[in-house]
């Protein structure tokens, strides 16, 4: 103990404190990483089980995408389309999303873990045909293989529970948070400068018996793993409590807020309007170079929102936004990475950060190893908290 920083009575009241604390998080820790590594591959594994969904023969020329709008309303006459995700190669199905027609004048503000207003928001349609390839819910418990991955997804976000089960992870990710500090306290040794002091700490050993080795195991994994983890840790409270944290960081630097967003006034579902493609043409005028991801329908604001990448973009799905009047096709406000303050970055790089996605495949690895470790940290966690347990009770 002597080679520990942290000794004595103050010891004691960390060690317990870093049990307790383990003990409540271990069932929710288990349930997050083990879907989490599921979802560090989520739209890899999707393609794989649903290839039906997602995958298409290349024709000549797709469709205009209004017409691809005609017929899922059409099909579905009690939606309307909200947003509709550009194919990213000629093999891609688009994706349609949809929501009530009663509430096409409606502003919706983003709540963890709030249902649709339907019963399923999600459609694929083949934009080469118009075949509607199949639909399913995001935000909705539906036992069937193709709403596999997104039932994980909110298993892992909310255990289903919805706005109360985000709340609640919320809370699990602060606590969690603090406990990798405690933990790193723990382990922490007395010369930390010195290479040798660090060795023991991150490798097994030579030790004998499933108590000790539980033990070594279970500081080492922490040890090596614990940046990737608070990384995740911390991204986990901004996800969950937005509206908490979002106060605090726009009092360090001001947040953009949608009311910067000039409104063109509302316009009927029935008038016509701007095409989606004049949109897109408006959008890739105004920012060169950049891929269109997906293209929204502001009926309230009469505006469209065309969501553009640039190769330096955290996201995958782009950071720059041009919102296009309906009315005749003119860009009438633009939000570029480049130009948003350092609040909107680092709530920018949040989503990216806990999915890997910032950083490619290589981050999709880490996140992976994190969740991991992550299991492997609660099991044996658990198992040294239970002999020491089993052994007080003996002697």
């Amino acid at each position: 103990m002597s080679t520990l920083a942290v000794t004595g009575t103050p010891r004691r009241w960390i060690s317990n404190l870093h049990r307790w604390s383990g003990l409540f998080l271990m069932v929710f820790l288990l349930v997050a990483g083990i879907t989490g590594a599921v979802l560090s591959f989520r739209w890899e594994i999707d393609r794989t089980l649903n290839p039906h969904l997602f995958s298409i023969t290349p024709q000549a020329k797709p469709m205009a995408y209004q017409a691809l709008i005609d017929i899922v309303e059409r099909r579905f006459p009690d939606a309307i389309v909200s947003s509709v995700v550009v194919p990213k190669t000629s093999s891609d199905s688009a994706i349609v999303y949809i929501k009530s027609r009663m509430e096409a004048y409606v502003a919706h503000v983003h709540v963890p873990g709030m249902k649709s207003s339907v019963d399923f928001n999600q459609i694929f349609v083949n934009p080469y045909s118009g075949e509607i390839l199949g639909q399913r819910s995001t935000t909705r418990f539906v036992p069937t293989w193709e709403n596999l991955v997104p039932d994980i997804a909110r298993l892992h976000f909310s255990l289903f529970l919805d706005e109360y089960g985000a709340l609640l992870m919320g809370v699990c990710a602060v606590v969690w948070f603090l406990t990798i500090f405690v933990g790193l306290a723990l382990a922490w040794p007395a010369p930390w400068r010195s290479l040798e002091a660090w060795k023991p700490l991150i490798s097994l050993g030579a030790e004998k018996g499933t108590y000790r080795l539980n033990y070594r195991l279970h500081r080492m994994t922490a040890m090596v793993i614990s940046l990737i983890l608070l990384v995740v840790a911390f991204s986990s409270i901004y996800l969950n409590w937005p509206g908490m944290f979002n106060p605090v960081v726009n009092a360090v630097s001001p947040l953009f807020k949608a009311d910067a967003i000039p409104s063109a006034g509302p316009i009927d579902i029935e008038t016509p309007r701007t095409t989606i493609e004049q949109a897109i043409s408006t959008a890739r005028d105004t920012i060169p170079g950049a891929r269109v991801h997906s293209v929204g329908r502001n009926f309230l604001k009469g505006l469209y929102s065309v969501r553009m990448q640039l190769p330096n973009d955290v996201s995958p799905t782009g950071n720059n936004t041009v919102y296009v009047r309906m009315s005749d096709g003119q860009s009438v406000f633009q939000r570029k990475l480049k130009e948003v303050s350092a609040g909107d970055v680092f709530v920018a790089w949040q989503w990216p950060l806990h999915t890997g996605g910032a950083f490619g495949r290589t981050g999709q690895f880490l996140v992976l190893l994190g969740a991991i470790a992550l299991v492997v940290i609660c099991i044996t966690g658990f198992n040294v908290w239970l002999r020491k347990r089993r052994g007080q009770r003996r002697n």
